[in-house]
């Protein structure tokens, strides 16, 4: 695409240009030629947003002053979302979710809560943050932080799939995820990272221990960098034995949940 062709798209066609790119970008992004290359192409694409006629747009060129010139996964994604974010593409799933009935105020229920906190380090996917933050208030966790540039439930999207939990839950926003862990760590708590790593112990075979906990999941492409690994009490992972070797991020995590509830219950940690 030349410049010219760029400038006279209208507000949405440039944005998906630029969308399109960023995939680009991710579907090479394991060749080091190819991926160099495809980020000059947006890195002319977002000079071009400059001049565009759309204030949006122009907005979103000033992504190309934070991306280092080689950088990392994690980086990019920090500085690409919001591109993903203006064009509305980040789930569709939610519009096919099943309402429920929910235990309303007359009901004789009350929460039945675990003292544990839910860590999220960078969760690109609106629908899979809103599920979490839903499964947060399932499972009656004390807390969810929301690290990095994972989705907030400020966002329609995150919203839709929560189904209201968003407003139940206890939830916060923390810019990195290390320092998270570590004031955690600081207060006592032993954090537990969800990641398909070396010296890592199985979830069938691991024995929690009756205390206030915390759990980490991370990216659901490139999970929990090593940095975070090591902040970590304990790497968890769960054993799969088909051809994939990785499970969507929410399903994880309420895998890794039920465990911890069961075990407490069964322990007579947690009253049923």
């Amino acid at each position: 695409m030349r410049e010219e062709e760029f400038l006279r798209l209208n507000e949405a066609m440039a944005i998906r240009a630029l969308l399109d790119q960023v995939y680009a970008i991710e579907r090479v992004w394991e060749s080091d030629v190819a991926r160099a290359q495809a980020l000059g192409e947006l890195f002319a694409l977002l000079q071009w947003a400059k001049l565009h006629r759309s204030p949006l747009v122009q907005k979103l060129s000033e992504l190309s002053h934070r991306i280092p010139s080689s950088p990392s996964y994690h980086q990019f994604m920090s500085l690409i979302v919001p591109v993903e974010r203006a064009h509305g593409r980040m789930i569709s799933d939610a519009d096919i979710l099943i309402d429920s009935v929910d235990h309303g105020p007359e009901a004789s229920v009350s929460p039945k809560n675990m003292p544990a906190i839910l860590v999220l380090d960078n969760i690109r996917s609106a629908f899979n943050v809103g599920s979490l933050l839903r499964l947060a208030d399932c499972m009656g966790l004390e807390k969810v932080y929301l690290c990095g540039y994972t989705a907030l439930p400020d966002q329609d999207k995150v919203a839709k799939a929560a189904l209201g939990a968003e407003r139940k839950v206890v939830w916060e926003w923390v810019p990195h995820t290390l320092s998270c862990i570590q004031a955690l760590q600081n207060q006592g708590v032993p954090v537990f990272a969800l990641e398909t790593a070396q010296g890592a112990a199985t979830l069938e075979a691991f024995k929690f221990p009756q205390q206030r906990l915390a759990l980490v999941c991370g990216n659901e492409r490139y999970g929990l960098e090593p940095s975070l690994l090591k902040a970590c009490t304990q790497t968890l992972e769960i054993p799969c034995w088909g051809y994939k070797n990785s499970l969507n991020v929410a399903v994880s995590v309420g895998m890794l949940t039920y465990e911890v509830r069961r075990q407490w219950l069964s322990q007579g940690f947690l009253a049923h």
